[in-house]
């Protein structure tokens, strides 16, 4: 079974609910908004969905799909009305979507196999001429200077994170542990890195035209040492 089909469970999505705030929710959406002038969004994954709240107050037809019952139920209980999908994105294609804008944020690229990645690429490409990745483990981010160590605590959750560069295969392992003084949560994350000019050139190969690469979302060039990675791919 792969490790993000348990990972994200009440624990786990409590932290990162506590941990980022509003206003880089909507720093975010003022981004991406800028991007198309049309309305009908995929936000996949879309965990508690954040985003997909913020765009639905914009005027924005949105929908989220996720594999962790407990974000989508999070979601549903928070915005009812919007199209929220229980589901993998490795099964993206079967359901059929159509967006003008897809949207792959919160640093959920690479979970997948190599070639997982490139097919949920291809799979985005067929879905919306836009796509907008959201990538924390860019080499170029994540290698000059990989804490072995973090501690966090957010949403009364406290959060350990050890990692570990797995060099032969190119993946970051992070062994989290979560705990809000009665429960324990323990589970190691995989997820694969890439330069930046790598994952270009998976957005080429998966359809897309163009690719432009920001550091932030004050549209700053991507660089090394910038903090995120954020691809724009258009059709």
């Amino acid at each position: 079974m792969t490790w993000y089909t348990t990972f994200f469970t009440d624990l786990a999505n409590t932290f990162w609910r506590g941990a980022v705030q509003p206003a880089q929710t909507s720093a975010e959406v003022d981004f991406v908004t800028g991007l198309t002038s049309g309305r009908r969004v995929l936000d996949a994954p879309c965990g508690s969905g954040r985003h997909s709240i913020e765009l639905a107050c914009r005027g924005y037809s949105v929908t989220g799909l996720d594999i962790s019952s407990e974000a989508i139920a999070h979601a549903r209980s928070s915005a009812p009305e919007l199209d929220w999908r229980l589901g993998d994105v490795t099964s993206l294609s079967s359901f059929g979507f159509e967006a003008d804008l897809a949207l792959c944020m919160g640093n959920s690229f690479g979970y997948l196999s190599h070639t997982g990645s490139l097919r949920f690429l291809a799979d985005m490409a067929a879905v919306a001429p836009v796509l907008v990745l959201d990538y924390g483990c860019a080499a170029e981010s994540l290698l000059p200077s990989l804490p072995g160590s973090i501690r966090m605590t957010a949403g009364g959750v406290e959060m350990v994170a050890v990692n570990t560069y797995d060099v032969a295969s190119g993946r970051l392992l992070i062994d989290f542990t979560f705990s809000d003084g009665e429960r324990i949560q323990r589970s190691v994350c995989e997820q694969h890195v890439y330069t930046a000019g790598e994952l270009r050139r998976m957005l080429l190969d998966a359809g897309f035209s163009s690719v432009s690469l920001f550091g932030d979302v004050d549209g700053s060039p991507f660089g090394v040492g910038s903090r995120r990675l954020l691809a724009v791919a258009r059709r």
